[in-house]
């Protein structure tokens, strides 16, 4: 199992950063982002801002798909 290929973005709507598809993120003809945790937002309303806080289901939906080898360095 591998991990997706995210892009962690601030929604506007809750600051809060979430994990959102990168292949979203490069397809210019979207006008909504959903990230991993099914939260959907604007395009208009994701920021590149430094993190704040992380969306704590997205960080688990995307950690379940770390190989055991790199969760376990992560607990280190």
């Amino acid at each position: 199992m591998t991990a997706p290929t995210v892009t962690w973005l601030m929604s506007a709507y809750d600051a809060t950063w979430h994990a959102f598809p990168s292949e979203q993120i490069g397809d210019d003809e979207r006008t909504f982002y959903q990230a991993l945790c099914d939260h959907c937002v604007p395009t208009r309303h994701v920021e590149r801002t430094p993190p704040r806080a992380f969306c704590p289901a997205c960080l688990v939906i995307y950690g379940t798909h770390l190989p055991d080898d790199q969760r376990r360095a992560w607990r280190c």
